[in-house]
């Protein structure tokens, strides 16, 4: 049987949300916006660390030290990727070795703790890397990002975790609309922090909302379906959840 790193802890935070894949990517990624240590408005630096933390725990690969060929991965100017990296260099959370970028032992300690509280199945791993997660989701949530920066230039962290949010409601439980009291609930967020950010979305005619029925003072909130940028969220995360069905790679629970 496959050992997970602080079972307990793991347990623990896996029982109050579903197991599902999609649910672990939004409680990542909720749980990112909360820890943040950088503006919690850079989607463009999340969807960098998210790159490179894919690399590290998702793959267990060094990412190349190549600022050049990262900018073009990442759709960001080399400086971009430069004041990053040298950043994380000075904070002791990467090293760069040849061609090469990888975990410090800080980083790794911080990241294993951090995705057990957020419910992540990982598996210890006898390397610099220290463990690998179950599924790709670092990865997708990476992907996911650029998807929405390349629709709303604009777009935060807390848009990605709406949308994530309203996706899992929809795919995960069967539910089409949310309220913003739902949402908050689910991102651990105030309605006050939200609102702006729904309004945004529902400008952008990525969200669409409709009054209650029982209780016109509720607004209910789903996606706009027929919207191609929502329809691109759709299909990556369908792709997402196919790769995994035909290649799965879930670790066995105690």
């Amino acid at each position: 049987m496959n050992q997970l790193a602080d079972p307990f802890i793991l347990r623990k935070a896996v029982a109050k949300r579903s197991r599902h894949p999609l649910s672990m990517v939004t409680t990542m990624s909720s749980s990112a916006l909360a820890q943040m240590q950088t503006s919690k408005t850079s989607l463009r630096t999340y969807r960098l660390k998210c790159y490179l933390m894919s690399r590290f725990f998702d793959l267990n690969q060094a990412c190349t030290a190549d600022e050049v060929v990262l900018s073009r991965v990442v759709n960001e100017p080399v400086a971009f990727v430069r004041r990053y990296l040298r950043r994380a260099v000075l904070k002791d959370r990467i090293e760069i070795i040849g061609q090469g970028i990888w975990p410090k032992i800080a980083l790794v300690r911080d990241h294993r703790a951090w995705f057990c509280k957020a419910g992540q199945l990982i598996q210890e791993r006898d390397s610099v890397f220290g463990f690998q997660t179950a599924y790709p989701s670092i990865g997708f949530a990476s992907d996911f990002s650029a998807l929405v920066l390349k629709h709303a230039p604009w777009a935060t962290v807390t848009h990605v975790c709406i949308l994530l949010a309203l996706w899992e409601a929809k795919i995960v439980f069967r539910r089409s609309e949310l309220t913003a009291s739902d949402l908050a609930s689910r991102l651990g967020l105030r309605k006050s922090t939200l609102s702006t950010a729904i309004m945004a979305l529902v400008e952008s005619e990525q969200l669409m909302t409709r009054a209650h029925p029982n209780d016109d003072r509720v607004v209910l909130l789903s996606l706009a379906l027929d919207q191609a940028c929502v329809e691109g969220q759709q299909d990556l995360i369908g792709s997402y959840l196919q790769n995994l069905s035909v290649n799965p790679r879930a670790f066995e629970v105690a």
